[in-house]
């Protein structure tokens, strides 16, 4: 009998821990519900678990939009070098079409200057016979 009743100190001990560990469960409740109170109703888990597949859906037009992603990156990488290109050729352009529009005033030049020396010679060629 003895024997039997050995572990009895042992049980009453652990008993006493749960009774304590139950005890701050009235507590634990009483804050829960005043958490529930101050944030409303929880959305059934059904209807929190809708949003899923369309994020899903969303997730996978992403991935498949990554290499073109990484491979429009790469291309932005070389965008300074580009520009930088493009700028000097842009700088050779004005300057060749600075010097194509002085020509071509040197050109209007020209031209006025031949018309007003042609201009007597086409009004004595009016004059010549058989000209009508």
């Amino acid at each position: 009998m003895a024997e039997a009743t050995r572990s009895l100190p042992r049980m009453e001990a652990a008993i006493g821990r749960v009774s304590e560990d139950t005890r701050a469960l009235s507590v634990l409740s009483e804050h829960m519900a005043q958490v529930a109170e101050a944030t409303g109703p929880l959305p059934q888990v059904a209807d929190a678990t809708q949003v899923l597949p369309p994020m899903y859906e969303r997730m996978t037009e992403i991935e498949s939009a990554m290499p073109t992603l990484v491979e429009v990156q790469q291309h932005l990488s070389d965008l300074p070098e580009t520009m930088d290109e493009l700028q000097a050729r842009l700088g050779g352009l004005s300057s060749t079409l600075g010097r194509l529009l002085a020509s071509l005033d040197t050109l209007d030049a020209n031209v006025a200057a031949l018309r007003d020396a042609v201009e007597p010679i086409g009004r004595i060629a009016d004059r010549l016979p058989g000209r009508r």
